[in-house]
C-alpha cells in the first residue's frame, strides 16, 4: 500500500489516497473505490479487504472522503471527481491503464461511485491522458434521499435518515439527481454497471431498483444479491466477501 494525497479545490486539507496494486509487467485497470459506512461515518481501513484481494488484477485507488457534516453536497461529490481526475493523470505512474477505468463503492461509497459516473458522462475529462470509464460497481448503494423504498420504510431507526440530514443540508437537494441518482431521469449513456445488494439490507429496493432503470435506459447491468451477515459485504468477515471479489474481478477483467 502507498498513500498519497490531491490537493482539491473545496477542501482546505489535501484528499490522503491510498493505493494497492501489485507491480507488473503490463499496466493494469484501475478502480477509484470510495468506502462504506453512511455520510458521516466511516473510514477509509475498511475498505482495505477488497483493495488487498483485488490488488493483483487492478490498481484499487481508495478514497479518504471527507465526512458530513464537515463537508456534504454537493462539495463532496467535486471531491469524488477531483479523486477520478487525478487517477487519470497519474494512471501511467501508478502502473495502471486510462483506458480501463472503473468506479466503486460500498453504501455512502456506492454512492459517490454512481455519481462520479454521471458526471464523467456529463463533464468528461481533460487532463494529461484521456480515461475511459469502462464500468461502476455499487455495493448495497445510498442512492434516495427520500428513503421512500419499501425496504427502507420498513426498517425502524434507521442510522441513514440523520446521514441523509447531515448530508443534504438544503432540503430541495434531496431529489437532486446527483444526490439522489434513483430519481434521475436521464441515465442514459453511462458506463455499464455492477449492482451488489444483500438479501436483508435497508438499502436493497433502491440499489435494485436504480438497476431497472439503468436497464430501461439502455446501460448494461447486471445485479447479484448475495447472503447476510452482521458485517459489511467488504469485510473479510463476511461470509460471501469471496464471492463479492469474484464479481469484481469478473467486472475487471472481462468488461
Amino acid at each position: 500500500m502507498r498513500t498519497t494525497s490531491f490537493q482539491s479545490t473545496v477542501t482546505a486539507e489535501p484528499v490522503a489516497l491510498q493505493v494497492f496494486g501489485v507491480p507488473a509487467q503490463h499496466k493494469l485497470p484501475i478502480m477509484l473505490f470510495f468506502h462504506g459506512a453512511l455520510f458521516n461515518c466511516g473510514n477509509i481501513e475498511t475498505a482495505h479487504a477488497v483493495a488487498n484481494a483485488l490488488s493483483e488484477q487492478a490498481v484499487v485507488v481508495c478514497v479518504d472522503y471527507p465526512l458530513a457534516p464537515r463537508l456534504h453536497f454537493p462539495d463532496t461529490i467535486e471531491v469524488a471527481y477531483q479523486a477520478l481526475a487525478w487517477i487519470s493523470q497519474q494512471a501511467a505512474s501508478l502502473g495502471g491503464d486510462a483506458g480501463r477505468v472503473f468506479v466503486a463503492g460500498e453504501q455512502a461509497g456506492g454512492n459517490l461511485a454512481a455519481v462520479v459516473a454521471m458526471l464523467f458522462r456529463d463533464r468528461g475529462l481533460s487532463g494529461k491522458q484521456r480515461a475511459e470509464l469502462r464500468g461502476q460497481i455499487l455495493i448495497n448503494p445510498m442512492l434516495d434521499a427520500s428513503q421512500s423504498s419499501h425496504s427502507m420504510q420498513m426498517t425502524v431507526d434507521s442510522p441513514c435518515r440523520r446521514a441523509w440530514a447531515e448530508y443534504i443540508q438544503v432540503a430541495s437537494n434531496a431529489v437532486h439527481p446527483y444526490a439522489s441518482p434513483v430519481h434521475s431521469c436521464r441515465l442514459a449513456g453511462l458506463a455499464p454497471a455492477t449492482v451488489i445488494t444483500t438479501e436483508s439490507n435497508p438499502l436493497k429496493d433502491e440499489a435494485e431498483a436504480y438497476a431497472a432503470k439503468l436497464l430501461l435506459a439502455g446501460v448494461p447491468v447486471q445485479v447479484r444479491r448475495l447472503g447476510d451477515s452482521e458485517y459489511a459485504l467488504t469485510s473479510a468477515q463476511h461470509p460471501c466477501f469471496q464471492t463479492l471479489v469474484q464479481l469484481m474481478r469478473h467486472v475487471l477483467m472481462d468488461e
